[in-house]
């Protein structure tokens, strides 16, 4: 029986392993040239603790997510796995083992060779457990092999911070919406692990609990499509784009209208500072539907726009996320609790936080009193 060594994890420690240093030393350890580096973006893990959840017997969970990227320095490797270990000050949370099965499966790439000079991305990679015991530090240990059989290893350890929003913030629609992404590992916002890591997105859904009705074709059939968005605290506008196109469900726009402005990619979209150094972002919105303009102080509960299918939106929805920062793709997203909502029979007078596939049903008369 032959075994492959790319499908095996050696020891992470032994005869022909090169050990990378610690974290706070810039030197490299080789093997005759053969270079391997590890590093992370963001470069802190910014985790989320989920401690206020609207299931009366719900346990709390820690989520972490990060993107790692493998540099062959000075000579062709080929990926062999990772380990990944989750500490809570000296004791182990949790640890996995990736194989070059799983890591292939993870980064898309049949051949895990990296070439001198090249890197390869591992990511998003998403963590989540118990959250009894919150997480410090994690340590993430890469194996590879020389094309001689030789095995270089690369060491990495991040500390894990746990932001906190500052601005409370009052469900933004009325009526029954079902929440398609939110905080955990299925979502897609996690492409993104700077400013939306913990975005959320809600479609509206019809009297037969549909997104829409017939075939979905037209923007008109969409339940979400032109419903009225609130502002779900006050603050002043620090961004609003109005004039992007509206695109038919399932098509993309053409890449050149986004003319190299990230923001571009929410299409329609309403930035508002909260004056505490944190940015609430309503994006995707109507052509033209804005109610608000750069400059003006909004209140809470006051008119921002209506939902539309403008930039980067497969049909009609809401996107919703929070910044410690105004600046798309560069400032880190905060973990998103909310208010004054209904869900599963139950008022939520305080904030917390709105999992992936709950229906949320928002209150007219919160957001009125509140304006």
């Amino acid at each position: 029986m032959t075994h492959e060594h790319s499908e095996e994890l050696p020891h992470t420690h032994g005869q022909g392993v090169t050990q990378a240093p610690l974290p706070g030393s810039e030197a490299l350890e080789t093997i005759e040239g053969a270079w391997l580096r590890i590093e992370s973006r963001p470069e802190k893990v910014y985790a989320a603790h989920y401690d206020a959840l609207p299931f009366p017997h719900a346990v709390s969970h820690q989520e972490l997510a990060f993107d790692l990227g493998l540099t062959a320095m000075a000579g062709d490797l080929k990926l062999n796995g990772l380990i990944l270990r989750l500490y809570a000050g000296h004791q182990l949370l949790l640890e996995q083992r990736w194989n070059a099965e799983v890591l292939r499966k993870q980064t898309g790439e049949d051949d895990l060779t990296i070439s001198a000079g090249s890197g390869l991305r591992v990511g998003p990679v998403v963590l989540m457990l118990h959250g009894h015991a919150a997480a410090s530090l994690v340590d993430v240990v890469a194996v590879a092999r020389r094309a001689n059989g030789e095995t270089v290893e690369a060491r990495l350890q991040m500390p894990v911070f746990y932001p906190q929003s500052k601005t409370q913030l009052d469900f933004p629609l009325r009526g029954a919406w079902w929440c398609i992404q939110a905080a955990d590992w299925s979502d897609m916002h996690k492409r993104e692990l700077y400013s939306q890591p913990y975005a959320l997105d809600f479609v509206r859904l019809n009297a037969t609990n549909g997104f829409f009705s017939g075939d979905g074709q037209t923007l008109e059939s969409h339940a979400s499509w032109g419903q009225p968005v609130y502002a779900a605290a006050g603050g002043k506008v620090a961004y609003a784009q109005h004039d992007m196109p509206d695109m038919p469900p399932g098509l993309q726009p053409d890449p050149r209208i986004y003319r190299d402005d990230p923001r571009r990619l929410l299409g329609n979209a309403v930035a508002i500072s909260h004056a505490n150094g944190e940015f609430a972002y309503y994006a995707h919105l109507q052509q033209a539907s804005l109610a608000v303009r750069e400059g003006e102080l909004v209140r809470r509960g006051q008119l921002l726009g209506r939902v539309g299918n403008s930039g980067q939106s497969p049909g009609p929805h809401l996107h919703f996320h929070l910044m410690e920062g105004p600046h798309l793709m560069i400032d880190q997203g905060l973990p998103v609790r909310m208010r004054h909502f209904t869900a599963g029979g139950q008022w939520f007078a305080e904030p917390v936080f709105i999992p992936t596939r709950m229906i949320v049903v928002g209150a007219a008369s919160a957001l009125e009193s509140s304006a």
